[in-house]
């Protein structure tokens, strides 16, 4: 038995998706592929265009045998928290062989220098990024920019510092695991313009945003995929967007204090003074994020303390997340026949619980039991996007069982 894992958000699923999937299974001769999958909100701090359970089915449809859910304390966090929780729980499984990620560099080798090199950073690397970032910069762009003037510019780009991250996760971890790399093709992640078939899914999901399903979204996604994403919208179950939550999010704004605001995980450098001050001023939610982006406070960062407030999330969580030995959980979002098989294996080999009943779900650690609380939290909230009234209630995480994707066909 050989089987791939793949860290994924799948917003949604699309033919460059399922062309990883494909040529990784392939490369490493696997039959069976299990998906790390982020929940409802993702790394760059969105709200997912579907619910996790829906992409979870789009992912089965196409190909991925297993999906299981990365907590979200660990999927709207920086690139280095997003990677360690997707591994550390592909390692506590006991049956994978492979992680597998697209990569715009598309050699191991390289990948794998640059996180030894960040893991044993030099000092004068370390005193550059310093120096960078007390003249404005962000971390991250600290780091680019050093490691551009040294090393070459492969820190520039979103899925090499993910594989990066994937690689330095599995050396931390002194895990079995073997990353594997695959070069992406046409297009690159942020790319807003169709390239055909193969496209960005953020090209999808803009043109969702501004014109719903047209024939360009069909061409670039599978008809599995389609049809799951058309039968939901028809019943108004998605898409969601940020806009959705313009009201909520002001609020969360207005009635909090700047102390509170303190503990949200990446607030820092007085940003607490200008979220309370946007909240007041902004009467949406691209107003507020027009008022609160500057050089030093990226869209993407802000987007992912706006999330953090949403639902309460604070250091201390992402503290204890970070930890190289916190436990996490298994959580199973859909399965088909060969993802049973898998499971029959996890359930052998496993360190981490398997949640098959979210609802008897109680763990003896009050932080454990404080992580999962926060995915059901997340559902809640994220319900609160729908327009359609009889999809807001809440604890639908305790309402919904794995889903085994043959019983749907």
């Amino acid at each position: 038995m050989r089987v791939i894992g793949i860290v994924s958000e799948y917003n949604p699923f699309h033919n460059g998706h399922k062309f990883h999937l494909e040529l990784s299974k392939k490369l490493c001769k696997a039959e069976y592929s299990v998906a790390i999958m982020s929940g409802n909100f993702l790394q760059r701090g969105e709200p997912a265009l579907f619910d996790k359970w829906i992409r979870a089915k789009m992912a089965v449809l196409n190909g991925i045998d297993l999906v299981i859910e990365l907590p979200v304390v660990y999927s709207c966090q920086v690139a280095e928290l997003f990677a360690l929780g997707a591994v550390k729980i592909l390692n506590s499984l006991g049956i994978i062989d492979y992680l597998c990620f697209g990569s715009e560099n598309g050699n191991i080798e390289d990948l794998y220098n640059i996180s030894n090199i960040l893991l044993n950073e030099p000092k004068e690397i370390k005193q550059e990024i310093k120096y960078k970032m007390s003249k404005g910069m962000t971390y991250s762009k600290a780091i680019g920019e050093t490691y551009k003037d040294h090393y070459g510019d492969m820190l520039s780009y979103p899925n090499n510092v993910l594989g990066i991250e994937y690689i330095k996760s599995i050396i931390l971890l002194s895990s079995s695991i073997k990353p594997v790399t695959i070069k992406r093709l046409m297009n690159n992640y942020s790319d807003k313009n169709f390239t055909g078939s193969i496209s960005s899914a953020t090209a999808i999901r803009e043109e969702l945003r501004k014109r719903g399903l047209t024939p360009e979204i069909r061409k670039a996604t599978s008809p599995e995929s389609w049809s799951v994403m058309k039968n939901n919208m028809e019943h108004g179950k998605g898409p969601v967007f940020w806009e959705n939550f313009s009201d909520i999010l002001l609020y969360e704004l207005r009635k909090s204090s700047v102390k509170s605001m303190r503990y949200l995980p990446e607030v820092k450098e007085g940003i607490e003074f200008r979220l309370k001050k946007s909240g007041i001023h902004s009467t949406s939610f691209e107003e507020l994020i027009s008022m609160l982006k500057t050089k030093r406070y990226t869209r993407t960062s802000l987007q992912r303390t706006l999330c953090h407030m949403l639902m309460s999330m604070n250091k201390e969580d992402v503290n204890y997340a970070r930890m190289l030995k916190t436990p996490a959980y298994i959580r199973v979002l859909a399965f088909n026949d060969k993802g049973r098989d898998l499971l029959r294996e996890i359930n052998k080999n496993a360190n981490y619980e398997i949640i098959n009943k979210p609802a008897s779900f109680k763990s003896q650690s009050s932080s454990l039991n404080r992580m999962f609380s926060l995915d059901t939290i997340s559902t809640d909230i994220y319900n609160l996007g729908y327009t359609n009234k009889s999809y807001k209630k809440a604890c639908e995480d305790y309402r919904t069982s794995p889903l085994l994707i043959d019983e749907l066909q």
